[in-house]
């Protein structure tokens, strides 16, 4: 699972490195960006499908128990919160110091929403935060909102619920478009990835597990789904791009037995530093070259891709040990222990 969330993190890089490419080193616009043969920005429904799955694990211990839904909530907000605070500050200062156009048209609406996880209209009317690469966060916290509503009841109920309610919000969404960005945006058919998700948990828990040669098969199965299928159909994309990736979470999590590496576990732990910095990276790698003089050469063209997965590693690196960590614990040094521990008497039968 943790070499997944290493790959989901590098694809999404990938994308943005390729946008990069074709806008500053070829000139285009992006109305004329060449189709990628791999839908690298499928990462993020890598991503979802993955949240899926770890919601429904991690919170086995919490099902039945007075007070879940803050335990669930405390230690969700404690893992994603932080940085993407941090990082959107950051976002807000560079605009305003550098001067950058968007942000003379910037509302405060959108910045008090950016750090709220609530969806709504950047400057060009789209329902992007602050930080553009966090709009998968603001789907992230729907879904906790809505299993933090139903993870008190036993297991079978708590899913049942939350699939209920997703699946609902999509169908109602589709059928009856709502007037509201924010209910658009929170309608749309991708948070249905969170589902393949818990039925990828679902079929782990009861048992299913799978030889390695048969592993890797739907591992690649998945993948080459991703090659069929590389254009975005923002309607199916948890069609197109959720059920490959549903393949490569089952794949990565289904093995008989459970190995782990110290590699590995690094690569897992600062990806999702990696995807909230690599913005800053590309950025800044882009700014250097062009203050060198490095233009439209095969140095750049080599070099950029190069030093933006370099310096992201880093950067995430630094990140992840110099404040993810040092944050969430000081958060569990300070939070009530039943609460991290979901500690509580069971709510009945």
């Amino acid at each position: 699972m943790q070499w997944l969330r290493a790959i989901a993190a590098i694809m999404v890089v990938i994308a943005h490195i390729k946008i990069a490419i074709d806008l500053r080193f070829y000139g285009l616009s992006f109305a004329e960006f060449p189709l990628s043969p791999f839908p690298f920005v499928a990462g993020v429904d890598i991503f979802f499908v993955i949240s899926g799955f770890v919601m429904a694990h991690s919170s086995r211990g919490l099902h039945g128990k007075v007070g879940a839904w803050k335990s669930f909530l405390l230690r969700r907000l404690a893992r994603v919160v932080p940085l993407y605070w941090l990082m959107t500050a950051l976002v807000i200062v560079l605009l305003d110091v550098m001067h950058v156009p968007v942000w003379a048209d910037t509302t405060l609406t959108q910045i008090v929403a950016s750090f709220l996880f609530f969806p709504a209209a950047n400057p060009d009317g789209v329902p992007l935060p602050v930080l553009d690469i966090g709009w998968s966060l603001n789907y992230e916290m729907l879904f906790y909102a809505v299993f933090a509503l139903f993870v008190g009841l036993r297991q079978r109920w708590a899913l049942g619920g939350v699939f209920l309610v997703l699946a609902l919000g999509v169908a109602a969404g589709r059928w009856f478009p709502p007037a509201s960005l924010a209910l658009r945006f929170w309608s749309d058919p991708i948070v249905l990835e969170f589902l393949l998700g818990i039925i990828v948990y679902l079929l782990v828990s009861r048992g299913f597990r799978m030889p390695d040669p048969a592993r890797w098969l739907v591992g690649l199965c998945g993948l080459g789904l991703f090659l069929a299928y590389p254009q975005i159909d923002f309607t199916w994309r948890f069609l197109q791009w959720g059920c490959p990736a549903a393949l490569m979470v089952l794949a990565a999590v289904s093995g008989r037995r459970e190995t782990r590496s110290s590699i590995a576990e690094w690569a897992g732990n600062v990806s999702y530093a990696v995807y909230l910095s690599h913005f800053f990276v590309i950025r800044a790698l882009l700014f250097a070259l062009e203050r060198g003089g490095i233009r439209h050469s095969g140095a750049w063209l080599v070099g950029f891709p190069l030093g933006v997965v370099l310096g992201t590693l880093a950067a995430s690196t630094v990140l992840h040990y110099a404040f993810e960590r040092p944050v969430l614990r000081w958060i569990r040094r300070h939070a009530d222990r039943d609460l991290l521990t979901g500690v509580g008497a069971p709510t009945g039968p």
